[in-house]
């Protein structure tokens, strides 16, 4: 089953790096804690985000 994912690039400074979900509700929701989301028209036209298709064990960049 293919899923999309992101993360924000300025999250990578830290320790951890929060990975987003898109959910069936049109929204990434953080996959740790899904009360932080943000709406998938956000996400996607922020360059500070990084989104990703992923299906078993490949993973595919698709927004860069």
């Amino acid at each position: 089953m293919k899923k999309i994912r992101a993360i924000a690039i300025t999250d990578v400074l830290f320790e951890e790096c929060p990975v987003f979900e898109l959910k069936d509700n049109g929204y990434f929701e953080m996959l740790k804690d899904n009360t932080f989301r943000y709406e998938k028209e956000c996400v996607e036209e922020d360059p500070d985000w990084l989104i990703f298709e992923v299906e078993d064990e490949d993973v595919v960049l698709t927004n860069r």
